[in-house]
């Protein structure tokens, strides 16, 4: 994407693509409605009396719509009838001000990526009938596994508890003082290490299991925000979206395998993780490590 690229993608709540098949609204509805989607079912809409593709009530505050523009097939997130417009717009403007997101304006903003996604799949002639956020989790419930991260402050070494819903700890991080070296923990038994590799000019880190390297990532220098990517297991990964608002998907081999943000509720360093693949929840975990770590050096260069 470059420094002017204004198509959308990366969490950030709208996205633009080429209408290169000449699709109508009419065209966009019959399409999206025979895809099964994580946010909802489409209707025939407008806006302010723009005729639109809705899915109404993505989330109590926000529609998610769909329209032909000019060239372009353009979305966004919009806030839904019967919701208070002042309500929404201060929504938005906290979300500038801090810097971060709350749960709802993540969600939205991840559906119009989804939606993106959907639409440039149409556009280059794809069969597409369910989108990957919509498929069922490879867990035993079929639903994502619900993490929270907290960095424990006032520590010399940098140290994070992973705890579940009901508060019990899944796994304890733990960094040397340098912060070079990490080990994930479950049950008091090392699963996982990650380690940075010293004196290189982009930071790069390789996750180790069983004495055998089984992943390398590289962070790669953007002027807007950094991105980390390499190969997992020999497949590839990618970490999508906003890294310095701590709003971010994780994909290995083409599908999103956890979505991580923030919880503004707690006062600490805390992350929701949602991981819908559960044999790689270690490795998810070591991810966020890292993604806090670039977010904290890129935070303080920037300051």
């Amino acid at each position: 994407m470059g420094f002017f690229d204004f198509s959308g993608g990366g969490n950030m709540g709208f996205g633009s693509v080429k209408n290169v098949k000449g699709f109508t609204n009419e065209d966009l509805f019959e399409k999206l409605s025979a895809i099964k989607v994580s946010f909802g079912t489409p209707i025939m809409g407008d806006i302010f009396g723009t005729q639109s593709v809705m899915y109404k009530n993505a989330t109590p505050y926000y529609d998610i719509f769909v329209r032909v523009h000019k060239d372009k097939i353009i979305m966004g997130k919009i806030g839904t009838d019967g919701t208070d417009s002042t309500v929404t717009a201060a929504q938005m403007e906290a979300e500038l001000i801090m810097g971060s997101k709350d749960e709802e304006n993540s969600f939205a903003d991840r559906a119009v990526d989804e939606l993106l996604e959907v639409i440039k799949k149409l556009e280059s002639g794809e069969y597409i009938t369910i989108t990957d956020e919509a498929m069922p989790a490879n867990t035993a419930t079929g639903e994502p596994i619900s993490l929270y991260m907290e960095q424990k402050l006032f520590s010399l070494k940098p140290r994070f508890d992973v705890f579940d819903q009901e508060k019990n700890v899944v796994f304890h991080v733990e960094g040397d003082i340098t912060s070079h070296s990490f080990t994930i923990q479950q049950d008091g038994r090392e699963v996982l290490k990650l380690k940075r590799k010293i004196a290189k000019i982009m930071d790069e880190y390789v996750l180790v299991k069983n004495g055998e390297t089984i992943a390398e990532l590289k962070k790669k220098f953007r002027i807007v925000n950094p991105e980390v990517s390499g190969t997992v297991n020999g497949a590839e990964l990618r970490i999508m979206g906003d890294l310095m608002g701590i709003d971010y998907d994780i994909k290995i081999g083409g599908r999103k395998v956890a979505h991580v943000d923030q919880d503004k509720a707690h006062w600490s360093d805390c992350y929701r993780i949602s991981i819908k693949d559960e044999d790689v929840q270690d490795i998810v975990i070591a991810l966020a490590v890292i993604c806090d770590h670039v977010s904290d050096k890129d935070s303080t260069w920037r300051h």
